[in-house]
């Protein structure tokens, strides 16, 4: 089997792209291939925990169903646990104030020069999704 690295360049809510790749990932771990995905740029905000929000949300109920449809974590460690390996970029954590929040279970910190590298190197096809 093959081995599939995915490049996640947008956040959750930018675009479908998140739940693209998360649904691209799920069929390819059912085919037996291995699957590797790196959360780069706005990507990386997907790999932390969620914090919870007990203040006024300022949605109505219908808005807050929707946006809560765009909550991945779950799906997220659901992908880790069928075997993905998931790898976050630290510098672009940084640069967005994320460095440093607990990590979903199963997603791992990373970077560039060894992480996304190495994945590169030991996959049978590699893809960005994103921008």
């Amino acid at each position: 089997m093959s081995t599939i690295t995915i490049t996640m360049l947008s956040g959750a809510l930018e675009n479908e792209n998140a739940d693209f790749m998360i649904r691209f990932a799920e069929a390819a771990l059912d085919q037996g291939h291995g699957v590797n995905v790196f959360l780069y740029g706005n990507g990386c905000n997907m790999a932390n925990k969620e914090v919870a929000w007990t203040g006024e949300r300022g949605m109505n109920d219908a808005l807050t169903a929707f946006m809560d449809g765009f909550r991945l974590a779950d799906r997220l460690e659901a992908l880790a646990a069928k075997g993905a390996v998931l790898h976050t970029c630290h510098t672009t954590e940084y640069g967005r104030g994320t460095e440093g929040c607990a990590y979903l279970d199963g997603v791992q910190r990373g970077n560039v020069g060894s992480s996304l590298t190495k994945f590169w190197m030991t996959s049978d096809v590699g893809f960005t999704l994103g921008g």
